[in-house]
């Protein structure tokens, strides 16, 4: 039998009702480069434009039992790669805004990494401007209780100073630190308000 000389009608229902290959074979070789045109139109990218166009042709072979055959196949098959082209440019679409919202994300994060770490060298700039500001041994005591964690006994000892003026050097040194936080906030208030 001739395949190439029969109708798009005959091919199909040899096809669906007889399961004959070549039949199919002749549906693929007269169909698939029109798909693929119509396809790459849209797309623009050939692989895809060939995946889709296959897919389609490998689905009416897997369907062919249930299948209800068209009065157009070509209107059919055309309309089958045009809803795939739609599917296909949806999931794109999806595809560049959520890495769209991943790259938003991620630059926030950076940014906010960046804008935490500079925030934490002028704090610690902030914190050596006023611990500098305290006598050397206010400094020294206050280093010893807040950086190094010696309970203000330790510190007694290693200092040979008594427990009393390690706790007024404390207090002391705690009230500069306040007067400095301070003076800082009202800056910031008077800059932004």
């Amino acid at each position: 039998m001739n395949y190439t000389n029969l109708s798009d009608r005959e091919l199909l229902e040899s096809c669906c009702q007889d399961d004959d290959l070549k039949a199919y074979n002749e549906l693929v070789a007269r169909y698939s480069p029109k798909l693929y045109a119509t396809c790459h139109l849209y797309l623009n990218d050939a692989f895809l434009a060939e995946e889709i166009a296959l897919d389609i042709l490998f689905w009416l072979w897997k369907k062919r039992q249930e299948f209800s055959i068209p009065d157009n196949l070509n209107n059919y098959l055309h309309r089958a790669a045009h809803n795939a082209v739609i599917s296909q440019l949806r999931k794109q679409r999806r595809n560049i805004v959520e890495t769209v919202a991943d790259y938003a994300e991620t630059t926030a994060v950076e940014y906010r990494m960046a804008d935490y770490a500079v925030s934490c060298q002028e704090e610690e700039e902030q914190y050596q401007k006023l611990l500098s500001g305290l006598s050397s041994q206010r400094k020294e005591v206050f280093v010893l209780s807040r950086e190094q964690g010696f309970s203000y006994k330790e510190i007694a000892q290693k200092t040979n100073l008594s427990i009393n003026t390690i706790e007024n050097y404390m207090v002391a040194a705690l009230k500069h630190f306040r007067k400095g936080i301070l003076s800082l906030l009202l800056l910031f208030l008077n800059l932004f308000f």
